[in-house]
């Protein structure tokens, strides 16, 4: 009879083995035939973790992909998704969505963070939502991650973002933080490390919105229509990596918290662990994004969509992985 170590040890190695047999599979397939994939990313932020731990630890290498990497903010990378100088982008939800209605033929693939990740900071007198009527909030430029969860926060306080508010738009989302902390805004939506700044400075958390759980395409994989036709097999092999990132953000801290804080230029061990738990909270093994996700941001609209708004999403790929075992494989494996 085997003793419990044995039996352990064994279901591990079935797990490695079972994974091993996944990779080697595929990469047979594929072999002397590895594609190059522009990546964009839209900038630093720890909803991106799974996209550097990928990259960081050559994870798109074990897939057979080749991909060569972009830094740029997130409008732009929409427009060079759709001029064909990027493949796929990791960037936000919204913008893809906004395109897509345009007639912009973005597809979104994957979502690594499907809900609303930010908390609402404001001035230490303000202690209710219902106190932001007349107070100055702070907001990015339309299409942004942040403008997007502002118009969510807004309506779900019942507040009309004309005229019971003031929003004022920043150029960058740096700059939110700074002009909540200097007294220029009343409140402004925060994600970590900038809520802990905020909490020293004794500043009020209004609402948490990663707690409401609140269906939103925050942080997407997007690609266009064309790179789906012509380049499937590529897409899933960097899909393959994309997941494998997620699953060492979930189950190796260590790892994911280093990754972060070379990526975010963390030092502050408070910081940096607060950020990572606030990553990890909102990501999910199988990273599908529910049409709930979109019909958050169709409810924002005044008019109705030209075209079908939840033709952007295309979850085929991932859903597939999911139906081959490759996630289960990937999470027994250790």
């Amino acid at each position: 009879m085997l003793s419990k170590n044995m039996l352990s040890f064994f279901m591990k190695s079935l797990g490695f083995l079972a994974l091993t047999a996944f990779v080697v599979a595929h990469n047979c397939v594929i072999a002397g035939a590895a594609e190059t994939l522009r990546l964009g990313f839209s900038g630093a932020s720890a909803t991106q973790l799974a996209g550097y731990l990928a990259v960081e630890q050559k994870l798109f290498d074990i897939y057979g992909v080749n991909v060569e990497l972009t830094q740029s903010a997130g409008t732009t990378m929409i427009r060079a998704l759709d001029s064909g100088s990027l493949h796929v982008a990791i960037v936000g939800g919204g913008q893809a969505l906004s395109a897509y209605l345009k007639g912009v033929e973005v597809r979104i693939i994957s979502g690594l963070v499907n809900t609303v990740p930010f908390q609402l900071w404001a001035r230490p007198e303000l202690s209710q939502l219902k106190d932001l009527k007349g107070k100055l909030i702070a907001n990015t430029p339309a299409g942004t991650s942040l403008n997007l969860a502002t118009s969510i926060l807004l309506m779900r306080a019942g507040l009309d973002p004309v005229k019971d508010v003031k929003l004022i738009a920043f150029g960058r989302i740096q700059l939110v933080s700074r002009a909540l902390l200097g007294g220029v805004v009343d409140a402004a939506l925060l994600s970590s490390p900038d809520t802990i700044e905020a909490r020293r400075s004794g500043l009020h958390m209004l609402m948490d919105l990663a707690t409401q759980r609140i269906a939103c395409p925050f942080t997407s994989v997007v690609t266009t229509r064309a790179v789906l036709e012509k380049s499937p097999a590529s897409l899933d092999r960097f899909l393959r990596g994309i997941l494998h990132g997620i699953k060492l953000a979930l189950t190796n801290p260590d790892m994911a918290k280093k990754t972060l804080g070379r990526n975010m230029r963390l030092t502050d061990p408070e910081a940096l662990e607060e950020t990572y738990q606030r990553a990890v909270a909102v990501y999910e093994r199988l990273p599908i994004v529910p049409k709930d996700a979109i019909d958050t941001v169709i409810k924002l609209s005044t008019e109705p969509p030209g075209r079908n708004p939840f033709g952007v999403l295309d979850m085929s790929i991932v859903e597939q992985l999911d139906k081959e075992g490759f996630v289960r494989a990937l999470y027994s494996a250790k």
